[in-house]
């Protein structure tokens, strides 16, 4: 294994935040590495921030682990996203680290970039107050007006979530490809919403996902926000600490599934 690739959403891209710093504004984390803006340069002016080098787990396991590290984590990325990503890769001798984002992140192809950009969205319900790249749902009103049915999206969020696991961790090992996965944020599998999110429960491999079933406080988000890692409390994106400590929890497991072989 030469390389460690990491995907996922913001939690992968990482920052340059060394330690949590109250009230520092959410918009400061995502660029402070490379501080171009004004209002980052002046916040780490009067925040006195010790800027260091972006950091996420992946970049610290691989360092840990003495192979090349290269980053495929982006800003809202969807989970359809990470997997399409996946497809496009050459994975020869590479381990490969995934963050599982938030079940209700869709993405659709647009029309820009010769049809080949994909962007962000979110299905909402009918009674949501649906703003900017938010797509309310509410297919099945008859021609009288009326709801035939409700849809049942944080279900369907679940089921179509494990679904993704499911297709990316079977592609993963038909191809011989080492692999470990995690949740980035929370995805309620702690508490299944239908009979159907059960099952595909029972179908994910575990020894290659770290706490599947955990709660809130066992996925990365919540784990940094217990301990007090974070950006801020208006940024709870992992901090370099929150970043490090992370991959502390699962570098036993990965270093475990190389030496397997």
């Amino acid at each position: 294994m030469k390389r460690l690739v990491h995907l996922g959403c913001s939690f992968a891209v990482g920052n340059g935040i060394p330690h949590y710093i109250h009230n520092l504004p959410d918009n400061v984390a995502p660029t402070v590495h490379n501080p171009v803006k004004d209002h980052v340069k002046k916040a780490i002016k009067d925040f006195n921030i010790e800027v260091k080098d972006q950091i996420t787990c992946g970049s610290w396991l691989a360092n840990k682990l003495h192979v090349k590290f290269k980053n495929l984590g982006e800003n809202g990325q969807s989970n359809d996203a990470t997997f399409r990503k996946l497809l496009d890769l050459d994975l020869s001798d590479t381990f490969v680290l995934i963050g599982i984002t938030s079940g209700n992140r869709r993405e659709g192809l647009t029309t820009s970039n010769r049809r080949q950009h994909w962007h962000t969205y979110k299905v909402v319900p009918p009674e949501y107050n649906a703003g900017y790249k938010d797509l309310v749902f509410n297919p099945w009103v008859n021609k009288s007006g009326l709801q035939e049915y409700r849809p049942a999206i944080e279900e369907e969020e679940q089921i179509r979530t494990l679904i993704q696991i499911i297709y990316m961790q079977n592609y993963l090992q038909q191809n011989n490809i080492p692999y470990f996965m995690f949740n980035a944020l929370h995805n309620g599998f702690d508490q299944p919403l239908t009979p159907q999110c059960k099952s595909y429960l029972n179908k994910v491999n575990e020894k290659h996902f770290y706490k599947l079933r955990g709660s809130f406080d066992d996925c990365q988000h919540g784990y940094c926000l217990k301990e007090g890692l974070t950006v801020s409390n208006l940024d709870q994106h992992p901090n370099v600490q929150g970043q490090k400590a992370w991959g502390g929890l699962l570098l036993d497991m990965i270093q475990e599934i190389i030496n397997a072989g």
